[in-house]
């Protein structure tokens, strides 16, 4: 079966040039055009690309042709097809949220039966339940034996096997991490690991601080925002701490000999996503909270939500890709090109902050 998988490498910049698309990628319109008769939910095939003139060719389902300018068309994800191998029997995981299926983004089961393209999955969890669906037309989906320690969140399993590999960036090895994966188990945990030795010094490693900027506000300040971000809904994911949880934390856990320096770091992390997507358009946000890669900040003026992670790509509260333009509209975001020539629209209402 072919299954999609998304181009984590595209960032919301690049989908807007032909040269970073490639004949065969799979594209996804949140958004749709009436322009060029794309409807809203559905997907085309690119079949060309016109870099010098920065235009692409796409097929639709139908089997007709468009060709359009990328910079104009927003809310596109792009996908390439990987062709998988599956039983009756085998783990699976769904890539993508189905509302139809009633799946979330993450969700895992396990293939009852297969029939032509027909696939029945029952689905993990405390109520048993089976969904059945058409795997030509719903293929959101990818083998589901090892998932990441975010996705792991709120798993539960007999016995758990961790790949820890000391090579990989400093900031994926850390203290959660190792908790979250850990404690999976119900039973029995195995670490396998590329060193030991240097493991131990690698699992230390503490990203759960509170930011500068924040300890620095004034209290008046601090107790405006302490009130907009009680209207926030509250994320139940594993993985975050209050403000306060993180200062104390820092206290009396850190053993680094300074401790400026490394909340200065630590600063720096928390702020390299806004400054990677909006440049020198992030000033008035302040960094709320981590939830796995994705940092959330919120404007200190007009209390709107920005979800970013690493590299620069934007999300919505529940965990979904969006388009930049999508993201920056719910935020209120004003760019300051455009900041003289109309109102600062106001925030989106129903964007309470990131949850899952």
């Amino acid at each position: 079966m072919d299954v999609l998988t998304q181009r984590s490498d595209m960032t919301g910049a690049d989908r807007g040039w032909a040269a970073n698309y490639q004949p065969g990628d799979v594209l996804h319109y949140s958004r749709g055009s009436k322009e060029h008769e794309i409807e809203r939910g559905s997907y085309t095939t690119i079949i060309a690309i016109d870099a010098k003139e920065n235009r692409v060719t796409v097929e639709r389902h139908d089997g007709t042709e468009v060709a359009y300018d990328p910079k104009r068309l927003q809310g596109i994800t792009a996908y390439r097809e990987i062709a998988r191998d599956f039983a009756e029997g085998d783990r699976i995981q769904f890539t993508a949220t189905n509302r139809d299926l009633g799946v979330s983004n993450r969700d895992l089961g396990a293939i009852e039966r297969i029939d032509g393209s027909q696939l029945s999955v029952r689905m993990d969890g405390e109520k048993q339940r089976t969904v059945t669906f058409d795997s030509s037309q719903m293929r959101h989906f990818d083998h589901g034996y090892a998932v990441t320690s975010h996705s792991s969140q709120g798993l539960t399993s007999e016995r758990v096997l961790v790949n820890m590999d000391t090579t990989v960036h400093p900031e994926l090895i850390n203290t959660r991490f190792a908790y979250v994966s850990v404690s999976r188990a119900s039973v029995d945990a195995h670490i396998y690991t590329n060193d030991a030795a240097r493991l131990s010094e690698r699992l230390s490693a503490d990203v759960t601080k509170t930011s500068a900027v924040n300890l620095e506000q004034p209290r008046s300040q601090t107790q405006t925002q302490e009130s907009a971000e009680r209207k926030e809904t509250v994320m139940t994911n594993n993985r975050e701490q209050s403000q306060e949880d993180q200062r104390r934390q820092f206290q009396t856990e850190s053993n680094v000999s300074q401790p400026e320096k490394q909340t200065e770091q630590i600063d720096h992390r928390h702020y390299a996503p806004i400054q990677t997507a909006l440049r020198d358009e992030a000033v008035g946000y302040d960094w709320k909270r981590e939830t796995g890669d994705i940092e959330s900040y919120q404007h200190k003026e007009h209390h709107g939500w920005l979800h970013i992670d690493p590299a620069g790509s934007f999300y919505d509260r529940q965990g979904l890709p969006i388009a930049r333009e999508t993201a920056l509209e719910n935020a209120g975001h004003v760019s300051q090109a455009l900041d003289n020539a109309q109102s600062r629209p106001v925030s989106n209402p129903n964007d309470q902050g990131f949850s899952l």
